[in-house]
């Protein structure tokens, strides 16, 4: 323990010491001031990001002042504890004599990310991720940092490695333009239930028989709406949804598979050629951490992806922050009917064709539940189930050959339809804490006012929020305290009359 009034001194380190780094010296000098004395450098500095200071200012820090610094400015310090937040940084931090511990806690890149993006708006959603992911991880800190090398780093590595060869195998599919999940060609989404109409416009190459349900049909969507499709590959159901919605929505696709997304892309002409509409977008990014504002989407569809995930309740909890209120789901996916066989869960195979990320049924519903959203319905669909069984794709009947013998994959799998919808009020955490200040203030609670203070300060609401919500709660029990002064002096003149009339 350092000596400096009982408080741990940390530094973070990354490249550039441009963003990571920064936000995450700037999250523990506001969340744990009291217990952390937080530096940051980089091994190459490079200067600070201007990105990384407008997402930062959003929620009420600024990191303006601050400056990318080389490690060696900083050689001759001491410090508990040494955190690398990239992957280089990692590779190359020195030897450090001063350290106590040096950990790693490894977060996405948000310049390499934005590289990629197709605007201004998918790029920003970056930031705020990684910026959120950053101060999730401060936030438990010290606490976290005795186990973050082992069970944080090894979920860690699990989950990139599960992320990685499935992003790896989509690129491959996208590549040779061959279905995962069935027969590609026009037959593969009529079979699924798409109208022969609705497929006519779609650009060519689209349909690659990647679903399992028809989640834009049972979406009802309107014109007008702006609907979001997680997992869009080449985009069938976004150029589907399209149409639907009409030149004033919008449809809004997103995938981590560059070359998916590079083949939806070079549809969106063909497809405005056909339709007259450009109302398409497709952006990259993981469905969980969505690039898309809160409370911007009317409808979210998906569509035999939601299971691929390694963290299917984030993804749910994504979808209810991008919902408006009373925004819809509308979801195809794959859901175990009991326990699959060690041999079947293990298997590449089982994890690219959507069936080994699946979880047992009965645990999605309350997962949506808990996400915050209402009315969820999870409808079992074994149809698709026996059409993939009666499919020659190599992937499936390697699935089913590490089957017990005289079993089949509808003994272990379901296709299900899961509706649900965001209720309308649904007050944000920040929204809370805020009322919760302004009622502090109200009833004069002055051990309330500071665990609520506290509690905002956490959560990064900004000053100006706070001293908001405090005028406010000023003002009501002014009026209150002016409201009983009138019914005191009516009641001491009571004159056995009515209330409000003086008498003697």
């Amino acid at each position: 323990m350092s000596a400096t009034k009982g408080k741990i001194k940390v530094l973070f380190v990354c490249t550039g010491n441009s963003c990571r780094s920064q936000m995450a010296e700037a999250w523990a000098r506001r969340l744990k001031a009291d217990q952390i004395e937080a530096y940051s450098a980089g091994i190459r500095p490079s200067g600070l990001d201007p990105r990384a200071v407008a997402v930062m200012a959003e929620v009420g820090i600024n990191i303006s002042a601050q400056r990318s610094k080389h490690i060696d400015e900083l050689k001759d310090m001491r410090f508990d504890y040494v955190i690398t937040v990239c992957d280089q940084a990692r590779q190359s931090c020195p030897i450090w004599p001063g350290a106590g511990k040096v950990l790693h806690v490894g977060f996405d890149d948000p310049p390499a990310l934005a590289s990629s993006a197709a605007n201004t708006d998918e790029a920003m959603q970056h930031y705020r991720r990684v910026r959120d992911q950053i101060k999730a991880f401060v936030e438990g800190m010290p606490e976290n940092l005795s186990t973050v090398v082992g069970r944080a780093t090894e979920l860690e590595a699990m989950h990139k490695d599960s992320t990685e060869t499935i992003r790896q195998a989509y690129a491959e599919i996208a590549r040779s333009e061959k279905s995962c999940c069935g027969p590609c060609g026009c037959t593969a989404a009529t079979a699924l239930g798409y109208d022969q109409a609705d497929l006519k416009d779609i650009p060519d190459g689209t349909d690659m028989g990647l679903g399992c349900g028809n989640p834009v049909a049972l979406a009802s969507l309107k014109e007008g709406e702006v609907v979001l499709d997680l997992g869009c590959g080449p985009g069938l159901d976004v150029f589907v949804a399209a149409r639907k919605v009409g030149p004033k929505g919008k449809a809004i696709g997103v995938d981590m598979t560059a070359e998916m997304l590079a083949k939806a892309r070079a549809g969106i002409e063909q497809f405005r050629q056909r339709t007259g509409l450009s109302n398409v977008e497709f952006r990259l990014g993981q469905i969980e951490y969505l690039p898309v504002a809160d409370a911007s989407v009317d409808v979210v569809l998906s569509n035999c992806v939601i299971n691929l995930s390694a963290d299917k309740p984030q993804v749910w909890r994504e979808i209810a922050r991008v919902l408006k209120p009373g925004g819809r789901v509308a979801v195809s996916d794959l859901v175990l009917l009991r326990p699959l066989p060690d041999k079947v869960k293990g298997s590449i195979e089982a994890l690219v064709g959507c069936v080994a990320g699946a979880i047992l049924v009965e645990q999605l519903g309350p997962m949506v539940e808990e996400a915050g959203l209402a009315d969820v319905s999870v409808e079992p669909r074994p149809d698709y189930i026996q059409r993939m069984a009666d499919w020659s794709d190599q992937l499936y009947r390697r699935i089913r050959e590490a089957l017990p013998e005289g079993e089949g994959l509808g003994d272990y799998v379901t296709s299900a339809y899961v509706t649900a919808r965001k209720p309308e009020a649904v007050l944000s955490e920040r929204v809370k804490e805020l009322i919760a200040l302004g009622a502090s203030v109200t009833a004069n609670c002055h051990p309330c006012l500071r665990y609520h203070l506290d509690k905002a300060r956490q959560l990064g609401i900004d000053r100006s929020s706070i001293l908001q919500a405090i005028e406010v709660g000023k003002m009501v029990r002014r009026g209150a305290a002016g409201q009983m002064d009138g019914l005191i002096k009516e009641i001491v003149h009571y004159d056995g009359g009515v209330y409000g009339k003086q008498g003697r």
